[in-house]
């Protein structure tokens, strides 16, 4: 009988427009798993379309999230999301439907990984907050992978005791940028300079094996250009083919791109030996701009 009425259900749902989403721990907040699929977008009516949705489970609770649009589709806004996500306690290999039942309005049915559909309310992860794009287990997991071994929460609290002196430094740092400096110090001055072009920061990097897992930014655009906190970025692809969100790690050794990255030279694609650019076209924008690796001349005799 239990079955019959989920077949009947089923056979009702599929007269609505209707999306899923399978849920991957790397990217549970990404752009990508927040874009709205094109052929949805494409049959929802000038009527029912608003830039608010309104995502109804089965057991009563509902969420409001905000739709924006970018020059390639129509995502779901990280706040309303990130909530969804959260209150849900979703994670890897689950699977959520959206079922369109007119003005913008969802019911969703959310399944575990051994596939049994979840029907009543789960407790929100408390312990293990999200970063953003990762949770922030996976990144100390990542860290700990490039034999770094520092975790991020000693980090962090490192960082709070040391924040009244990193203030102090850059305003300290921003005085000395502004005062004139002796003949000595204008060479390094002049080097700084070299980085802007057209009046965008950029920086230069050779893709070694190492960097296609993660990337250390040269200490002086840090220095210049990267504010004393870990965030996330986006790296949009030069000709428009993709944008990524990849996670800045600030340390007091170095400070690289972690969480995000290694998906993002996998699907750039970067190989050993390409010659990228890095320009901050944004705060926390930067284009990728690349030159292949020569690749081997054989000369057929």
């Amino acid at each position: 009988m239990g079955w019959n009425r989920g077949f009947g259900r089923v056979k009702d749902e599929r007269k609505n427009l209707s999306f899923f989403k399978i849920f991957q721990s790397a990217d549970l907040f990404s752009e990508s798993m927040r874009a709205m699929p094109y052929n949805f977008m494409k049959n929802i009516s000038k009527e029912d379309f608003s830039y608010k949705m309104v995502i109804r489970a089965q057991w009563g609770s509902s969420w409001e999230v905000d739709i924006s649009m970018n020059p390639r589709f129509y995502y779901m806004e990280k706040s309303g999301w990130n909530q969804f996500v959260t209150d849900n306690a979703l994670g890897e290999n689950e699977f959520v439907t959206f079922t369109h039942k007119g003005l913008m309005r969802f019911n969703v049915n959310i399944y575990g990984k051994n596939g049994k559909e979840i029907v009543t309310p789960r407790k929100p992860h408390t312990t293990t907050p999200f970063s953003g794009i990762k949770k922030e287990e996976d990144v100390k997991k990542e860290d700990e992978s490039m034999g770094g071994g520092v975790e991020i929460e000693v980090e962090k609290k490192k960082r709070a005791v040391e924040i009244g002196e990193s203030s102090r430094g850059a305003a300290l740092k921003k005085k000395k940028a502004e005062k004139p400096k002796p003949s000595k110090k204008k060479k390094k001055k002049k080097m700084k300079r070299k980085k802007v072009k057209n009046g965008v920061p950029e920086f230069e990097i050779t893709i070694t094996n190492s960097y296609l897992k993660f990337l250390a930014i040269p200490k002086k655009f840090e220095e210049a250009y990267i504010p004393d906190e870990s965030k996330v970025y986006m790296i949009h692809h030069s000709e428009g083919k993709g944008s990524w969100e990849v996670f800045c790690l600030v340390r007091q050794t170095r400070t690289i791109f972690s969480s995000g990255w290694c998906r993002l030279a996998r699907e750039y694609p970067l190989s050993v030996g390409d010659r990228c650019t890095f320009h901050l076209v944004k705060p926390d924008e930067f284009v990728l701009t690349t030159k292949k690796a020569r690749e081997e001349i054989t000369v057929i005799e």
